[in-house]
C-alpha cells in the first residue's frame, strides 16, 4: 500500500537504456512497484532521455493513436533529431531547433508540460534560467518547468543552494521539484529547510515532483527503501502537482 495519498506515476528513466515502446509495453504490462509508494500509475507516463532511439512526429503521433488514455510528457534532453549531447534549459539560445523541435513535439503528444534541468552554471545565471523557462513557456504553450540541481565541489550546477531554491519559488518560473535532489543538497549542507520544501510543494507553479532514493551524495535513482525526509512533508501538502517516480525498476538494479 502507497504512503502517499496521491497517485504516484511512471517515469519511463526507470527502464533505462531500451527504445521508448519496450519501457512502455514493459510498464503496462507489469507496473512497477516501489517498497514506500506501492504500485506506480501508469495513467501518466514520462518519456525521458534514458531511453534509447529517436522521438519524432510519427513516434508521438503512434503513441497518442495507441494509447489514448494516457497523459505524455517530456523530460529533460529527450532524444530527437536535432538533438547534440547533453542540452538544458541553460544551453536554450544556443539551441532554439532543439527546443523549438521538443515544443513541436509536445504539442503532437498534447503533453500539458515539459521539464528540464536547469543546466551549468558556466552556461547562464539563475535569472537568466528563470527568463528562458518563461519564454519557453511562451514558445511552446504549456508550462516550462525548472528542475534544480544539487551542490558539487566545483559548485558547476544552477539551483544547488536552499538560497537559489527560494529565488526559484519567488520567480514567476514554473518548477519541478526533485526530492532526491533536494536530499542531497540537505546531506552535503546539513541542514533540511523544511519549510521552503513545503512552500514550494504548495505552490502553483510546481508542477511535477521527482521523487526516488540515494545515499545523499550521488543521484542514483534508486527506489525507496529507506523513509525520506521529506515524504511527511509530501504527504501533509496540499499539492495538485505530477509525481513521478524516478527509482528504476527493481529487476534492473545490478
Amino acid at each position: 500500500m502507497s504512503m502517499l495519498s496521491d497517485p504516484v506515476h511512471v517515469s519511463l528513466g526507470a527502464y533505462g537504456r531500451v527504445p521508448h515502446l519496450v519501457a512502455i509495453a514493459d510498464a503496462l504490462a507489469d507496473p512497477p512497484s516501489d517498497p514506500l509508494l506501492g504500485r506506480l500509475d501508469t495513467s501518466r507516463m514520462q518519456i525521458c532521455p534514458q531511453n534509447t532511439g529517436v522521438l519524432d512526429l510519427e513516434l508521438c503521433q503512434q503513441l497518442r493513436e495507441q494509447y489514448p488514455h494516457i497523459e505524455w510528457r517530456l523530460h529533460a534532453n529527450v532524444r530527437t533529431r536535432s538533438q547534440h549531447g547533453f542540452i538544458d534549459l541553460a544551453d536554450w539560445p544556443k539551441h532554439e531547433d532543439y527546443f523549438s523541435e521538443l515544443g513541436k513535439l509536445s504539442r503532437a503528444l498534447s503533453a500539458p508540460a515539459y521539464s528540464a534541468h536547469a543546466g551549468k552554471r558556466s552556461h547562464a545565471s539563475v535569472e537568466q534560467v528563470i527568463d528562458y523557462s518563461c519564454e519557453l513557456t511562451d514558445l511552446f504553450g504549456i508550462p516550462v518547468a525548472i528542475e534544480g540541481h544539487y551542490p558539487m565541489p566545483d559548485d558547476r550546477w544552477l539551483f544547488s543552494s536552499w538560497a537559489e531554491y527560494r529565488q526559484l519559488l519567488e520567480s514567476d518560473a514554473y518548477f519541478a521539484l526533485d526530492l532526491s535532489h533536494l536530499h542531497i543538497l540537505a546531506s552535503r549542507t546539513r541542514t533540511i529547510e523544511t519549510g521552503l520544501v513545503r512552500e514550494m510543494l504548495s505552490c502553483e507553479r510546481c508542477i511535477e515532483v521527482h521523487v526516488s532514493h540515494n545515499d545523499g551524495q550521488r543521484d542514483q535513482h534508486l527506489p525507496l527503501v529507506h523513509l525520506p525526509w521529506w515524504l511527511p512533508v509530501l504527504r501533509h501538502t496540499d499539492n495538485q502537482a505530477a509525481i513521478f517516480s524516478e527509482g528504476r525498476v527493481a529487476s534492473l538494479i545490478p
